[in-house]
């Protein structure tokens, strides 16, 4: 026990443990504060009692709670760091006692006059945490005519010590309360993103077609997808929205419905490209472009029209290993609201795999900030270009294995189309 509290008489120790106990069960901070005015006036025989609370942002004590004051009237007053008794407790971490206001230059007399109370007397002492000063508490004027004594003061300040242990508390659990609550909604959100993402792999005429997907954070700007439009054609698409979090979940989201919508209008490849181009730059902000990869495959004329605004290189990996590249070929979308998207056509042979990715797999850091790189990732493709379906474990583990102990930074994501009855002979 320390000193100060074993100059209490037994009486006022058991008041204080009591107040204590009073004050411990509520789990509000506004119920706590309410609670704590009502003792403060029971503990000293106080005729009022003011609890002030730092805001740390304006540097000013914001009155939360007072005797016989209304909330508009309590919501007015604010007093800045070292104005004021309030003020200067605030400051200088120190009780201060005055027994008779009229003769101290410090009481902030406009607050009476606000109120139409008439102080007299005054105690006030800092309400701390532990490890900062948080506010003050306040008693004022004596009920019996005299003025607070010292052991008045111990008492308060003893109860403020244990109300501000008890505020700490209650504060760390609603932030503890909050932070669950927005964890639970960015899962849920989470998890309504990847709904918008395909469940199952699709195999349609000695094709396959399977993408993977990690965010960075519960949500992310990663987005692809496939589309059977006829025995056939089959319509691709990989994007990447410039940025993370909320909003570049949202802009895919958009993007998946608007292709939906235009595949259902039965509009051409090059129509598609350029109304996505002009509905994106309309509605999302200029920072929010996307680098998106746009393919159609004809299976029955072994071929892939591509529209690769600004994004990584796709790659088709033969059986036998060998590679073509499918460059960027337009700029992002988004950007130039009136640009007029123009396709690339390419062999897309039998036998072979198209893969295609976000600058997450390339771009993966470990902890000598080298990149995993486009290197690495070819020579996982050509290792497997004979059984392209490991690569959707391997590659996952290879970069995992690369970044170590390091944070993911960007979202991982790819597509891979397999074509060839070779690749499922077994």
């Amino acid at each position: 026990m320390n000193s100060a509290i074993q100059k209490l008489s037994r009486k006022n120790l058991e008041t204080l443990i009591q107040a204590f106990e009073y004050i411990s069960s509520p789990l509000e901070p506004e119920k706590i504060l309410e609670l704590v005015l009502e003792q403060i006036s029971q503990l000293l025989n106080a005729e009022a009692g003011s609890i002030f609370l730092l805001n740390e942002k304006t540097k000013e004590l914001e009155l939360k709670v007072a005797t016989n004051l209304s909330e508009e009237e309590i919501g007015k007053i604010k007093v800045p760091l070292g104005k004021g008794l309030a003020g200067f407790v605030a400051e200088k971490n120190q009780s201060v006692n005055i027994k008779d206001v009229s003769q101290d230059d410090r009481f902030y007399s406009n607050i009476d006059h606000i109120t139409g109370f008439k102080t007299k007397n005054i105690l006030t002492v800092p309400l701390k945490t532990s490890n900062k000063i948080v506010g003050v508490l306040q008693a004022l004027n004596k009920k019996d005519g005299n003025f607070f004594s010292e052991e008045d003061e111990i008492l308060l300040t003893e109860f403020a010590r244990l109300v501000g242990l008890t505020l700490e508390k209650v504060w760390f659990l609603s932030q503890l309360i909050e932070k669950q609550t927005i964890e639970t909604d960015l899962k849920i959100a989470s998890q309504i993103q990847e709904s918008l993402l395909p469940k199952d792999e699709l195999i349609h005429n000695d094709v396959l077609i399977k993408g993977f997907y990690k965010p960075a954070r519960y949500i992310s700007g990663d987005y692809f997808d496939f589309f059977v439009l006829n025995k056939n054609e089959i319509l691709i698409v990989l994007g990447d929205v410039a940025g993370k979090g909320a909003q570049a979940s949202l802009i895919m989201a958009s993007v998946k419905a608007y292709l939906s919508a235009a595949i259902e209008s039965n509009l051409d490849f090059v129509t598609i490209a350029n109304n996505l181009n002009k509905f994106l730059a309309s509605n999302t902000p200029l920072d929010k472009f996307i680098t998106i990869f746009l393919g159609l495959i004809n299976l029955q004329e072994n071929k892939i029209t591509y529209i690769n605004s600004g994004h990584e290189p796709g790659l088709i990996i033969s059986y036998d290993g060998k590679i073509s590249h499918l460059p960027s070929n337009n700029i992002m979308m988004g950007v130039l609201e009136n640009f007029e998207y123009i396709p690339t056509e390419l062999t897309f042979p039998d036998n072979s795999f198209l893969f295609i990715y976000t600058d997450g797999v390339t771009e993966a850091n470990n902890k000598n900030n080298d990149r995993f790189g486009t290197e690495r990732l070819l020579d996982i493709l050509l290792k497997n270009s004979k059984t392209p379906q490991k690569i959707f474990d391997i590659l996952p583990e290879s970069i995992e294995a690369f970044s170590g102990e390091m944070v993911q930074f960007d979202d991982i994501t790819f597509l891979i189309v397999i074509r060839g009855k070779v690749f499922f002979k077994d």
